[in-house]
């Protein structure tokens, strides 16, 4: 299979979860579901830097099926001139649902701190050591919805992302199959031990 086919195939079984996220600070919990669809893969891959290759007329949802589907490839991904700026990103974007099971530490995004590193507007960040690289991915509110959407999913070395970043305790995380309603607990400080 081919290795853009590969991250959309990863991306595709993704859109059949949400995950219910609740974060603490101060005694106030801040609770929000992070759910995914195929127009979130243009840009959380890094597809929209490829402006040399990628036909920015075509809807981004058409775009994911057209990657999914192999009828654009990572051979082609890979003639861009820009193709370089996606860094890890691309290498690592298979195992952004293994990173999001992980119980790694959430920050609530500081927009105007960020600004200085970046010009993401974020509600939440995720940061995740990965076999020793340091990954950001910034969530945000959907437009048409309460639910937040994986906005966009960086390596950086040089950049620490959460500095001047609220920190937040995660306090219960949820995986929850839409499809079938399995839901799997994967982080509970919220309800007491019952020893």
């Amino acid at each position: 299979m081919d290795k853009l086919q590969i991250r959309a195939a990863a991306f595709r079984r993704l859109m059949d979860y949400e995950y219910i996220i609740k974060l603490g600070r101060k005694g106030r919990i801040i609770e929000f579901t992070l759910n995914f669809e195929p127009s979130d893969f243009f840009h959380l891959i890094g597809l929209h830097k490829l402006t040399d290759v990628i036909n920015r007329r075509l809807p981004t949802a058409q775009t994911f099926y057209d990657c999914l589907r192999g009828n654009i490839t990572y051979e082609q991904l890979s003639r861009s001139v820009f193709f370089k700026d996606l860094g890890n990103r691309f290498e690592y974007f298979d195992r952004l649902e293994e990173m999001l099971d992980s119980n790694d530490t959430v920050f609530k995004c500081n927009t105007s701190t960020l600004r200085k590193f970046s010009r993401i507007t974020a509600d939440f960040e995720l940061k995740n050591i990965y076999e020793a690289l340091t990954f950001y991915l910034f969530t945000d509110k959907r437009s048409y919805s309460e639910k937040q959407f994986c906005k966009s999913f960086i390596n950086s070395e040089t950049v620490d992302y959460t500095y001047g970043q609220t920190k937040l305790t995660l306090l219960y995380k949820e995986k929850v199959n839409i499809k079938t309603n399995e839901r799997y607990i994967q982080y509970d400080r919220l309800t007491p031990n019952k020893n």
